[in-house]
């Protein structure tokens, strides 16, 4: 993410994100009621009837509605245009949506920004500067290829070994190098930093042997755990390891699983909250340590201003990707949640 411009007077910050996780925090910070100015696409027909051409303009919306599409690695904002130009080519008051994608320019207004937003804002830009992650989960049958993104796992991809017993030695031996040489290029061509291969058994540390003994160069740092499976479940697992703990020291994927198993922990033995009621009301006896709210309800008023209040108070806000594996264990808890001052302390010392 990189910063254009800011205006505090103004509302207005204009910014380009970098990266898909950027797009992702920008449909968490951009809200319904929000305006935003992007270079866009409108069809102008010169006569009714015509099938007219696409023009490029510049467009500025009041938002509502905006979606993430993953496919397409896009953000959609959606809504009524208030102005634009070259003005022949824009229609006022008609509705449209742009697309914003990586390297595209977007200014956005807002009557407030929220101090907890700014602050998530300033983290994409530091992050930016981070080593990105990919796990590859295998045994002898698949592997499974991940990405470990700021908004959680995104699984890219599988591919099968065709190994079986009924082999003769040799065969096998042919079709484990072609699998373990799929695995290599598809790997290599990951836009990573660091690779970790995970798995059950003895087949990483094959893979591991043979990658050595060929001396392949993936132009990348590989890293090695123990996971149960090749699944999903395997990637997870991996990104908790030990083995790659000091990989992942500052990813917010770990990160949400750890405050997680923390706030489940003080909830056994009354020092955690849950629910923007009790959360509020703990913030009001300052009893608050670490506040976990999932992103889809970032522009809900009561949980905007028990965020306003968490800030003022310089408690730690960590905001979670709903769809993924941690958000998804917060939704049972009301969407918002927070663990005890002194808990925390305590949990963290140990």
């Amino acid at each position: 993410m990189k910063v254009i411009r800011y205006s505090e007077g103004t509302g207005q910050l204009k910014l380009v994100p970098s990266s898909f996780d950027d797009l992702y925090l920008l449909a968490r910070v951009i809200g319904v009621g929000d305006k935003v100015t992007a270079s866009t696409y409108r069809r102008f027909r010169p006569n009714e009837g015509d099938v007219g051409e696409q023009k490029e303009v510049v467009i500025e919306l009041l938002v509502e509605k905006v979606e993430v599409d993953k496919n397409a690695q896009k953000l959609r904002l959606m809504g009524k245009i208030l102005s634009g130009k070259p003005l022949e080519y824009v229609k006022l008051g008609g509705y449209h949506t742009t697309t914003v994608g990586e390297g595209d320019a977007i200014t956005i207004w807002k009557d407030e920004w929220k101090a907890y937003v700014l602050s998530m804002i300033k983290k994409a830009v530091a992050d930016s500067r981070k080593p990105r992650l990919a796990v590859v989960a295998m045994d002898d049958e698949k592997a499974t290829f991940a990405y470990v993104r700021g908004y959680g796992i995104d699984v890219v991809t599988e591919i099968y070994s065709k190994l079986s017993k009924r082999l003769s030695s040799k065969d096998f031996d042919k079709a484990r190098d072609a699998y373990f040489d799929e695995i290599v290029k598809k790997a290599g061509s990951m836009q990573v930093d660091v690779v970790v291969i995970a798995g059950p058994g003895f087949m990483k540390d094959d893979l591991k042997r043979y990658i050595e003994a060929k001396r392949i160069s993936m132009g990348k740092k590989l890293a090695y755990t123990s996971a149960s499976d090749a699944e999903r479940s395997g990637v997870r697992e991996a990104i908790q390891s030990d083995t790659v703990s000091r990989l992942l020291e500052n990813e917010k994927v770990k990160k949400e699983f750890e405050l997680l198993n923390e706030f489940l922990a003080g909830l056994n033995v009354g020092a955690s909250y849950s629910g923007a009621g009790r959360v509020a009301d703990a913030l009001s006896q300052y009893l608050v340590g670490t506040i976990l709210v999932n992103d889809s309800v970032l522009n809900d008023s009561e949980i905007k201003a028990t965020l306003d209040s968490a800030y003022r108070q310089k408690v730690e806000i960590e905001v979670f990707n709903s769809d993924d594996d941690a958000g998804t264990q917060l939704k049972n808890f009301h969407n918002i949640a927070a663990i005890g001052k002194a808990f925390a302390k305590r949990e963290r010392v140990r």
